[in-house]
C-alpha cells in the first residue's frame, strides 16, 4: 500500500486537484485515512445479493447489469444467508476477522449491569460470506465495475483529504476541545457501505489512552456518485464517530456518569429505538445523546458553517437530552483554566444528569425485553425487567422467541448483540411489543400483552413549558399507533 505523509501531499498537491496516482491512504496529524479496494467489492456483492432491493438507476444498477452472468458464484449466496443485518455487522466482521463471539455489555437498571453474548451463527456467515466474496475478486476483474476502480477511490480520498486539510483540522478541532490530545485516528472508507445515516456509529473501542481507534466512513446518502465530496458531511460523519471515542474514554475515566444517568434509560429507551439506535444500555442511551452535544459545540467553534446541520440533526432524532447537555458544556468552555478536559469536568456533567428535569406521556408500558440472536430464526430472551408485563404473562429467561408482534424473527429487529440491530422491520422493539410466540421444551407458546396506555416518564424538552396543573399528559412522541378508544 502506498502511503503519502502530510508534508509530501502538500507539495504534491500544489498544482493538482488529485492526490498523485497509486496514492492509497494519507495521514494528516493524528488521522489516517485509507481505502480498500477488497473492501470496495465485498461491499458491492453484500449490496446486489439480493437484487430486488437494487436502485432502479444509478452505480448500483450498473453493477448489476454488469455481473448478471455471475449472479451464481457462491459469494451471493453465502451474502443471502446473512439475513437481514445492518452494514456494520459486515464492517464488524471484515475489521475483526478473527474476533470472539460478539458481545454486548452495559448498565440496564442502577447497579445491574448485564454483558449478552450472540449472533454466533451471524458472524460465522458473515465470516464465509467475507472469505468467499474476496475469493470472487477475480472474476469481477474484468467486468471493470464503474466506480470501483483505483482511479474513483483516488478522487474519493482526495475529496476527504481536502476536507480534513483545507482549513483547521478535524482532529485537532476535538483533542482541542475535550482535552485528549492522545486520540489518533484509522479511517477506512466503506464506499460500498451506504447507511443512508449521516452520522454512522461502526466501530468499539478506543476507551484506553493511546488507541489508534479503526473507524469506517460510510458514503453521504445524498449523492449516489463521488459520495465524500461534501466537507460538511465528512465533518459531521466522522467528527461524530470521534465524539464517541471522546465520550467513550470519558465513561471509562468516570462509570459514575452512566450511574448517574441510568434513571433516563428508561425514559428515553422509546426514542432511541425509534431513531434507530439501541436502547437497553445506559451506557448506549446516554452515550450517543452525549456524542451529539459535544459534536454540535465542536462545530460551533471550528466551523460555524455546519453548525446548524449538527444541531438540526440531533433535534430531528428527538435526541432530548441534547440542549441540557449543551447548557453544561457552555459552562465547560467558558472555565478551560479550571477544567482543562472534559475529564475534569465530570463532575458538573453528573450534575447535569441529575438536573434533568422530567415529564409524563401517555404509551404502552415499557416492554422490558432484552432479546440476543442466537441464529436466523432464533432469538433468545436474555434478560426481563422485573416490572415487564410479558413477566406476568409467562415469558421467561431462556425462552426461544419464534415470532415478535407477529413477524417473524427471521426479518431481524433483534435486541443485541448491538452490531447485528435492526430495528426497522418492528415498531414493536420496545415501545408497543404486543405478542411473543416462544418455544420452551419443544412446544410454542404465546405471550400476548394488549396495549393499555399508561403514564410513562420522559425528558422535557428545553425549550417545553411545563403542563398546566390537572392537564391530561399527551400521547407519547414515539407513539405511531392511534389511540383506541
Amino acid at each position: 500500500m502506498r502511503r503519502l505523509s502530510l508534508a509530501v501531499l502538500l507539495a504534491a498537491t500544489a498544482c493538482s486537484a488529485q492526490l498523485p496516482e497509486g496514492t492509497t491512504s494519507f495521514t494528516a496529524g493524528r488521522t489516517s485515512v485509507r481505502t480498500d479496494s477488497v473492501l470496495d467489492l465485498v461491499g458491492a456483492v453484500f449490496g446486489l445479493a439480493d437484487t430486488a432491493r437494487v436502485a432502479p438507476i444509478g452505480p448500483w444498477r450498473t453493477w448489476l447489469q454488469a455481473v448478471t452472468t455471475e449472479l451464481g458464484d457462491s459469494a451471493f449466496a453465502l451474502a443471502r444467508e446473512i439475513g437481514a443485518a445492518p452494514v456494520g455487522a459486515v464492517l464488524a466482521n471484515y475489521a475483526a476477522f478473527d474476533a470472539g463471539p460478539d458481545s454486548a455489555c452495559g448498565l440496564i437498571a442502577p447497579g445491574l449491569r448485564r454483558c449478552f453474548t450472540g449472533g454466533g451463527p451471524t458472524r460465522v456467515a458473515a465470516r464465509r460470506f467475507i472469505a468467499a466474496a474476496r475469493a470472487f475478486a477475480p472474476r469481477a476483474a474484468p467486468l471493470a465495475l464503474e466506480g470501483l476502480n483505483a482511479r474513483a477511490r483516488r478522487r474519493d480520498l482526495t475529496d476527504v483529504y481536502a476536507a480534513l486539510t483545507g482549513g483547521r483540522a478535524l482532529d485537532s478541532a476535538v483533542a482541542a476541545y475535550s482535552g485528549y490530545s492522545d486520540l489518533a485516528y484509522d479511517v477506512t472508507l466503506a464506499r460500498t457501505f451506504p447507511t443512508g445515516q449521516t452520522s454512522p456509529t461502526m466501530d468499539p473501542g478506543g476507551s484506553r489512552p493511546g488507541d489508534t481507534t479503526h473507524l469506517f466512513l460510510a458514503p453521504d446518502p445524498v449523492f449516489s456518485q463521488r459520495a465524500f465530496r461534501a466537507i460538511s458531511y465528512i465533518w459531521l460523519a466522522l467528527g461524530h464517530q470521534m465524539a464517541h471515542v471522546v465520550v467513550r474514554r470519558l465513561f471509562a475515566e468516570h462509570p459514575e456518569l452512566v450511574e448517574r444517568s441510568v434513571r433516563l434509560r428508561e425514559a428515553l429507551e422509546a426514542t432511541m429505538v425509534r431513531s434507530g439506535y439501541g436502547g437497553l444500555f445506559a451506557d448506549e442511551v446516554v452515550g450517543e445523546q452525549l456524542a451529539r452535544a459535544i459534536t454540535v459545540r465542536i462545530m460551533k467553534r471550528a466551523s460555524p458553517s455546519i453548525l446548524w446541520a449538527a444541531r438540526t440533526e440531533a433535534l430531528n432524532s428527538n435526541m432530548a437530552l441534547v440542549p441540557w447537555l449543551e447548557v453544561a458544556l457552555v459552562r465547560y468552555e467558558a472555565q478551560r483554566e479550571r477544567y482543562p478536559t472534559l475529564s475534569a469536568f465530570a463532575g458538573e456533567l453528573a450534575r447535569t444528569l441529575d438536573s434533568i428535569p422530567m415529564d409524563s406521556c401517555r404509551a404502552a408500558p415499557s416492554a422490558g425485553v432484552a432479546l440476543v440472536s442466537t441464529g436466523r430464526h432464533r432469538a433468545v430472551v436474555a434478560w426481563l425487567a422485573p416490572t415487564s408485563p410479558f413477566r406476568a404473562k409467562g415469558l421467561s429467561e431462556g425462552d426461544t422467541a419464534v415470532v415478535i408482534a407477529g413477524d417473524s424473527v427471521s426479518a431481524g429487529g433483534l435486541m443485541l448483540p448491538t452490531r447485528q440491530l435492526m430495528f426497522a422491520f418492528s415498531d414493536g422493539l420496545t415501545a408497543e411489543l404486543v405478542t411473543v410466540e416462544y418455544r420452551r421444551n419443544g412446544r410454542v407458546y404465546g405471550a400476548s400483552v394488549p396495549i393499555d396506555w399508561v403514564t410513562r416518564a420522559t425528558v422535557r424538552v428545553e425549550s417545553q413549558q411545563p403542563r398546566a396543573a390537572g392537564a391530561e399528559p399527551p400521547i407519547c412522541p414515539w407513539v405511531r399507533r392511534a389511540v383506541r378508544q
